[in-house]
């Protein structure tokens, strides 16, 4: 009797995010990609991952998500999207961008499908939350 053929292994990839945030640049240059048991900075650099911003206005969320890829500027249209529907501005690349502005307070979530993430002061599980003061004008 013979065996049944062998199938080779899957092809493994996953992701290790290990972000940081300061004075709202959000900052992945520390994250690796492993790909079969590899890990490097490099293989990240070629990543597409999605970035999901999440906001409650007067007891609604909205919610919108674009893909960006590491070494590659966030696109115009997206970046427009974002400010038109979220009052969210940023600029930059997928590896590092800036949160410019914002007209409230958001969540932004990174990408989970095959990632792990290390928390960081400012990152758990790969949320980030960016907290809009209110100023209230008092009544006269």
């Amino acid at each position: 009797m013979k065996n049944p053929p062998q199938k080779a292994p899957p092809f493994l990839c996953e992701r290790i995010f290990k972000v940081f945030t300061k004075n709202n640049v959000v900052d992945l240059s520390e994250s690796l990609s492993i790909i079969n048991n590899k890990a490097s900075k490099s293989f990240f650099e070629k990543e597409i991952f999605q970035l999901s911003f999440s906001l409650l206005i007067k007891g609604a969320t909205k919610l919108l998500s674009i893909l960006v890829t590491a070494n590659e500027y966030i696109s115009e249209e997206d970046c427009n999207e974002l400010q038109n529907k979220l009052g969210i501005e940023i600029e930059g690349c997928g590896m590092e961008f800036t949160i410019l502005n914002f007209s409230y307070s958001f969540t932004l979530q990174i990408d989970q499908k095959n990632s792990v993430f290390i928390d960081t002061d400012s990152v758990k599980n790969g949320c980030i939350y960016f907290n809009k003061e209110m100023h209230l004008k008092p009544n006269i």
